[in-house]
Parts: structure tokens; sequence; C-alpha cells
């Protein structure tokens, strides 16, 4: 005949593998878009030619507009978010307080940017354009790259 303590044993063993057993495995996949399409820079923005109106009415209302070292500078972006991640969990809570849990998470995000500097007069003086950027939009306006 088995000793109580054999018993128990045998039920506790059985009860973790099967706890054990029952974990599940997740993959995570969430992809976002914050802003519009960057509009397409046509010819006829042209640095030290092309007006704030023509502009405006060209490619439409911008995301922000700002002032930076005396311009007013049209601020157009978009950032595009992919995140995925796989979770392991083995559910012990009726064991231990928490359960056992093991993740690895990947972040991507891009940024498409076109900044319009404008003078004071309201011509065009410059104009920045970054797609697929690694770097927020302030990093970019303080970046040494300008596009024409």
């Amino acid at each position: 005949m088995a000793s109580p303590f054999r018993i128990l044993s045998f039920l506790m063993y059985v009860f973790i593998v099967g706890n054990l057993l029952t974990g599940c495995v997740s993959y995570r996949l969430i992809r976002g878009t914050e802003g519009r399409p960057i509009p397409p820079v046509s010819e006829e923005c042209q640095v030290g030619k092309t007006t704030l109106q023509e502009t405006l009415e060209t490619l439409g209302a911008p995301d922000q507009v700002a002032e930076l070292e005396g311009k007013d500078v049209l601020i157009y972006r978009r950032s595009l978010l992919a995140q995925s991640g796989l979770s392991f969990g083995i559910p012990l809570a009726d064991i231990w307080i928490s359960s056992f849990d093991i993740s690895a998470y990947g972040r991507l995000v891009r940024y498409d940017l076109l900044l319009l500097f404008f003078t004071p007069d309201g011509i065009l003086s410059e104009l920045v354009i970054e797609k697929g950027s690694q770097h927020p939009y302030l990093k970019t306006i303080l970046s040494d790259k300008k596009g024409d």
C-alpha cells in the first residue's frame, strides 16, 4: 500500500506538470499610422519664388505651424509604427501569487516629414524632406541634412 506522502507527492507532481503543460504561446502584431501621407512637393514649390499662400493652396493645411529662427515653418508629418511581440506564459497563479511569463517585443517607428521655411515676407526660403527616418521630427529639424 502506498503511503499518504507518496500519494500527496504524486498529486502535487500531476498538478504542477498539468499547469506547466497548459501554458500558452502568443504572438502579437500591432501596426499604426498617425497623421496623413506627406503631400508630394511639386515643381511649383521653388526656394526663393513660392509664396506661403501658394504653398497652402497647393499642399493644404499643415499638421503644425511653428516659428524657428524668425522664420515661419509649416510642418507636415506622419508616423508609422510596427510592433511585434512573442510571449510564453505558464499559469502558476494557483500555486504562487503570480504566473511565469517570458516576453520579447520589437518596435519600429518611421517618420515621414516635410518642413517648409518661410521668410517674414512669406517667401519659401528652405525645405526639408525626410522619408522613412528613424528620428522624430525635432531631431530632423536640428540635423544638418537638408533637401532641395
